[in-house]
């Protein structure tokens, strides 16, 4: 919930991984905290064989460290192995210290050593300043963006497909289709190389094809060796070309995500969140629907043909290269495979539009709902209200908020856990989200006293819209953020898969380098008119879930109305 996530894009090679609460968390993650649309979601990434001659396993020194006091902790093999010899060593030690008197020469060495430490360093050179690496661009004949940087440190390439679409395209009726239709693309192989035929090729190269969808898009990725290129960007085209789109496939990702529907509700701590999006957005919003186990279990073969037809095509798809090749070689590579990608003959001329849903009416009145987890002796709980989009004006101010509200020193986490111990963890903040949509103010916990812990978490919203932040509270939060900006620039590839989500989303490329401006020029008084303009404890949902003969009449005696909430099995 931490709301300050801009600047720590990342993006990990597209693929179907499953949340706890039926979401498929971002084959990529956008700035802030951008997720995926609520649908459950599998993941499938090919093996690999290690093939790399003469590879070298290096460890660092921290981890030996780590791994040595592991070993040699009290309780382990080696160190009971080795206790009678310590204790032999130790005993000895002591008999000759007791016998052989350090002189006073030593004693006075041993003393000054300790004390002639090196004083540790009060300033430091100033770190130079980021050089971004430009990437070469260039549009195939059919329309599909290309994006390739060059970094020659390891011989090693990947790459990243990016399809506009996504859960948010799942058909009303089938939600959860562009999970389905994700993951049997990868998994059904090719018509050249079916099922493990496909898996078998790459894993002889050492080789990865990955695929997923999030919210917004259907993401393609592949890692190889350099030498391998050639060969394994025919097969990724193969993938996104001529899928085989095999029934077995079909039938083993729809028994997954209906395994996930049949035990999204066992963890309690993630209903909370999940009613309350459908409470704002509406229950049949793209932003916050949830698969239902008859539309899962009536998707055939066909509904996966029809969907990745609809929606994958190369003049609304950006693609994406880093590693050790040669640009102008690699343009020819791409001309000669995903160069010949057409759109399927059912599609418009034009990519079509992203479905979306617009917000209902907004209710103010403060409402607190109740799901009955019998047996249950805490309760979960998310408290929330309409937030902002992504490129809303305030969203500087709010991300700093965030981090003056969260972690070890902030505000939810000092007031609440720390002073009155109502809470092992709390947090909230701006979920921002794509700029076609608006987010979510969202906080909660779990805590043994609900009544207690709404009450201080609505004092605590209610004390940061009166005043200001200190300027130390205010430096410290931007600091946070600011401080972690070079981190974005750890690899070539963090870097492209930002210049792909950028181009995807039709985000200004230098994007990073304004959020990170607009952070710098935040002052107390803009945190504090964010925070007036919107946060309002008072007209926020809250949903609670927990044992309803526990915990129903003392939130009705403080709260006053509580409303039963039924949810999706």
């Amino acid at each position: 919930m931490p709301c300050s996530l801009a600047l720590r894009i990342k993006f990990c090679v597209p693929q179907l991984s499953y949340s706890r609460d039926c979401r498929p968390w971002s084959s990529y993650s956008l700035p802030r905290t951008w997720r995926a649309s609520p649908t459950c979601s599998v993941r499938h990434t090919s093996s690999t064989v290690g093939k790399l001659p003469g590879t070298i396993l290096s460890v660092s020194f921290s981890a030996a460290l780590a791994a040595a006091l592991t070993v040699l902790a009290p309780g382990s093999a080696v160190a009971d192995a080795a206790l009678p010899y310590q204790q032999a060593d130790q005993t000895a030690a002591t008999q000759e210290a007791k016998t052989t008197p350090l002189s006073q020469d030593k004693q006075s060495a041993a003393t000054n050593s300790s004390s002639q430490l090196p004083p540790l360093p009060t300033s430091f050179p100033l770190l130079p300043e980021v050089v971004v690496q430009a990437p070469q661009e260039v549009i195939l004949e059919n329309g599909l963006k290309v994006f390739l940087l060059e970094d020659h440190e390891v011989p090693l390439v990947k790459a990243t497909l990016l399809m506009r679409g996504g859960a948010r395209a799942s058909p009303p009726d089938k939600v959860g289709l562009a999970t389905i239709s994700a993951g049997v693309q990868r998994a059904g192989g090719t018509r050249q190389h079916p099922g493990s035929a496909l898996d078998e090729a790459l894993e002889l190269r050492a080789a990865s094809i990955e695929g997923g969808a999030s919210g917004e898009a259907i993401g393609m990725g592949f890692e190889c060796l350099t030498e391998d290129l050639e060969e394994v960007l025919g097969l990724f085209s193969e993938v996104i070309q001529e899928p085989a789109l095999q029934q077995d496939k079909v039938a083993f990702y729809k028994a997954q995500v209906l395994n996930l529907i049949v035990h999204r509700n066992d963890n309690a701590a993630i209903i909370p969140g999940r009613e309350l999006r459908k409470l704002v957005y509406g229950r049949d919003s793209v932003f916050a629907r949830s698969p239902l186990a008859a539309q899962i279990a009536a998707v055939t073969a066909e509904d996966v043909a029809d969907f990745l037809h609809a929606w994958e095509r190369p003049d609304g798809a950006v693609f994406g290269m880093a590693g050790d090749f040669d640009g102008k070689q690699a343009i020819t590579l791409l001309n000669k495979s995903l160069g010949k990608w057409r759109p399927h003959d059912s599609q418009p001329a034009e990519p079509p539009a992203i479905p979306t849903t617009p917000l209902p009416p907004q209710d103010s009145s403060g409402r607190l709902f109740l799901v009955d987890r019998s047996g249950q002796s805490q309760a979960s709980i998310a408290v929330g209200e309409m937030g902002i989009d992504l490129l809303d004006p305030d969203s500087f101010a709010l991300d700093v908020l965030g981090d003056i509200m969260n972690g070890f020193g902030g505000r939810l986490f000092d007031e609440i856990r720390s002073k009155e111990g109502l809470a092992y963890s709390v947090s909230g903040g701006w979920n921002t989200t794509p700029a076609d949509h608006v987010g979510l103010f969202v906080a909660g916990g779990e805590t043994a006293k609900p009544v207690e812990f709404l009450a201080a978490l609505q004092r605590v919203l209610q004390d940061i819209r009166k005043e200001a932040p200190s300027q130390k509270v205010l430096d410290t939060a931007k600091a946070q953020t600011l401080n972690s900006f070079v981190f974005n620039f750890a690899s070539t590839n963090t870097q492209l898969q930002r210049i792909l989500i950028y181009s995807l989303l039709g985000l200004p490329q230098d994007y990073l380098f304004q959020y990170k401006t607009g952070i710098e020029h935040v002052t107390s008084e803009d945190v504090r008119n964010a925070a007036l303009r919107h946060l309002h404890p008072e007209q926020q949902i809250v949903v609670v879930a927990a044992d309803r003969d526990s915990f129903e009449a003392p939130l009705k005696q403080r709260f006053g109305k509580v409303e039963s909430l039924s949810i999706d099995n």
